[in-house]
């Protein structure tokens, strides 16, 4: 165990830091957007698309939650965010999973291949890449900065990592747009985004379903 954590220290380290970056600057984001909301009201398209150019990096790194992204847009664009919204999670996807590659260069996956057992598992798993990765995107539990960092150790394919993890995003993207257009004011939409009883039970039934996808795909790769 220790050896393991000796040769995988700087993933580790990088998925904490991801966990955790997104909740100090959407912090220090909301500060800024509440004394600038005006001035944002007025942003023309080279504006935003400068603003979903950042948003692209910033989430890939972890500054930014996805779903902060997604009701900021809903409330400041309405539903004309979700073509733009939906382009940046897509390039955030990508520039997460490529950096992630580079930063592990594949040390993660040779160290689980070499502990007893998990190599079979790991293989069975990859079998059904494709449903994991829309299932895993669907929760909104996982962190997005996290769950590309993940998949990308893990030797997912890039294909299927993009095109099942856009799928699995969409329900909580349109979630948070909506909830976005909902809101009567900045402040309230940030510290409050699921208050209503449609979004609760939504995330519920996401979650609900994410996880019991999920154990039954592991349940399957463990029984084969």
């Amino acid at each position: 165990m220790n050896s393991f954590f000796k040769q995988n220290t700087f993933s580790i380290i990088y998925a904490f830091f991801l966990g955790v970056m997104p909740l100090v600057v959407s912090s220090s984001i909301t500060v800024w957007v509440m004394f600038h909301e005006a001035n944002i009201h007025q942003f023309d398209l080279p504006t935003w698309t400068m603003v979903y150019a950042a948003a692209s990096l910033t989430m890939a790194f972890a500054l930014t939650p996805t779903t902060f992204v997604a009701l900021l847009s809903g409330y400041f664009l309405g539903w004309e965010a979700m073509i733009p919204v939906c382009a940046s999670y897509w390039l955030a996807s990508w520039i997460g999973y490529v950096m992630a590659a580079k930063i592990d260069g594949g040390r993660l996956l040779n160290a689980l291949e070499e502990r007893k057992g998990v190599k079979e598992l790991l293989q069975n798993l990859q079998k059904q890449e494709f449903k994991i990765i829309l299932l895993a995107r669907l929760s909104p539990v996982l962190p997005f900065a996290v769950s590309n960092l993940l998949f990308s150790c893990s030797g997912a394919k890039l294909k299927n990592f993009l095109t099942a993890g856009f799928i699995g995003m969409l329900p909580r993207t349109l979630l948070s747009i909506w909830v976005g257009t909902q809101a009567k004011e900045i402040k309230a939409l940030v510290e409050h985004p699921s208050e209503g009883a449609i979004a609760q039970v939504a995330i519920i039934l996401m979650i609900g379903v994410s996880l019991y996808g999920l154990f039954r795909v592991v349940r399957k790769a463990i029984g084969e």
